[in-house]
């Protein structure tokens, strides 16, 4: 009984049921169902459009979200909204025909679309030649546009000699595939680059933009990017420090030999490159052939802080002799003293006595002051020269 139920309900729904049937499609969605149909009939999403001349032109244009560059891989990435707009004249139609529609929409898997490769890429799948799951506004002259969010990881040389004020310039090289004999040509006469309303990346700032076109070759188009470190927070762990403790240096040089102090302030200094120094290596890029300027600087002022160690025991061992010296140090001694080198010996230390009340040589005591005071011009001479040379300076601020 069932079953001759159900047999009976279908017979009638069969040949009744369809005049009951209300029809919500809007007309203009079935005339555009229509139209995407017909666009596809035929087409052959894998041949070039027809193109008059050797090129075939395509406009090109980025907008970005946000970029990073890793300083430690040598990596710029960029997260854009590419924009590729190009003319298809197999895809034109003529709206009264459909409605009066001007423009549909349709994914790019289902068109032709340009080859466009980012050279540099650090990997081989980086950039999506055919940007697949786009989705792409198609009008009815036959102009097609395509938007897609796409990030380029791009390989980047690294230059750290003035880290970490350092600016770093890195380039995005877009090639043009020819298909089938068919040479696309990027449209870039204009500025195709816009970085409004992006996020910058941590520790990096976008400070210059520059645009190279070339046609005649595949690499069209070449977008670098002058990137600045914001170093307010590494100078305060790495380069104030090394002119603290230059400062510190030169300010043994004027205490006394004799007294134990100069010889603890120097081994106190000594240790504090040490300590900066393993700061410097736990915060400087490593992969980098080219060391910075800045670790130049601190590994000559610890050369000079050894040696200034040195010379304040050897001096300390000068100013004890008891026994005359000869005469060669007496006449150097006579000859700096009495002539306008005698303004020029700061400091000039005191006789002191011994245990037993005798004093130590006077002779001695004037030669320690005088190579003392020579080393002190040089080390001040070298650090002015170091500093104007090696110490990495804030790139000024242009408007």
């Amino acid at each position: 009984m069932a079953l001759f139920t159900y047999l009976l309900l279908a017979t009638l729904h069969a040949t009744l049921a369809e005049d009951c049937i209300i029809n919500n499609i809007p007309e203009r969605m079935a005339f555009e169902k229509q139209l995407r149909k017909d666009l596809k009939c035929n087409y052959k999403i894998f041949d070039p459009p027809p193109h008059n001349g050797s090129s075939f032109p395509v406009n090109v244009k980025f907008v970005m979200k946000r970029f990073n560059f890793n300083s430690e891989e040598d990596t710029f990435s960029v997260q854009t909204r590419m924009f590729v707009s190009w003319n298809d004249p197999r895809l034109q139609w003529n709206p009264e025909k459909y409605y009066g529609i001007d423009a549909t929409e349709m994914t790019v898997l289902n068109i032709w679309a340009p080859t466009l490769t980012l050279v540099n890429s650090v990997s081989s799948d980086d950039f999506d030649d055919r940007f697949y799951f786009a989705r792409c506004n198609i009008y009815s002259d036959g102009d097609v546009r395509c938007v897609r969010r796409v990030t380029h990881d791009a390989a980047c040389d690294v230059n750290l000699t003035d880290w970490p004020y350092d600016q770093q310039e890195c380039s995005l090289i877009f090639e043009a595939a020819d298909v089938r004999s068919m040479k696309i040509h990027i449209n870039a006469s204009s500025r195709v680059f816009s970085m409004w309303g992006a996020e910058y990346g941590a520790e990096w700032i976008i400070t210059d933009y520059k645009q190279e076109t070339n046609y005649s070759s595949n690499k069209q188009l070449k977008l670098t990017f002058v990137v600045e470190r914001e170093a307010r927070g590494l100078a305060a762990i790495v380069v104030y420090p090394a002119m603290i403790l230059t400062v510190m240096s030169v300010t043994v040089l004027f205490m006394d030999v004799r007294r134990a102090v100069r010889l603890g302030l120097a081994s106190f200094c000594l240790l504090c490159h040490h300590y900066f120094l393993c700061e410097l290596a736990g915060n400087i890029p490593t992969k980098n052939t080219k060391p910075p300027n800045l670790l130049l600087y601190y590994r000559a002022s610890v050369v000079l802080s050894l040696v200034s160690m040195l010379l304040t025991c050897v001096l300390g061992k000068i100013c004890g002799l008891k026994s005359a010296p000869q005469n060669y140090i007496i006449s150097f001694n006579n000859f700096v003293f009495e002539s306008f080198g005698r303004y020029l010996i700061f400091p000039q230390w005191e006789l002191e006595c011994d245990s037993d009340g005798k004093p130590f040589s006077q002779d001695w005591t004037k030669f320690a002051n005088i190579i003392n005071t020579a080393f002190i011009i040089v080390v001040i001479i070298t650090y002015v020269c170091l500093y104007f040379i090696l110490m990495p300076q804030p790139i000024p601020i242009t408007y």
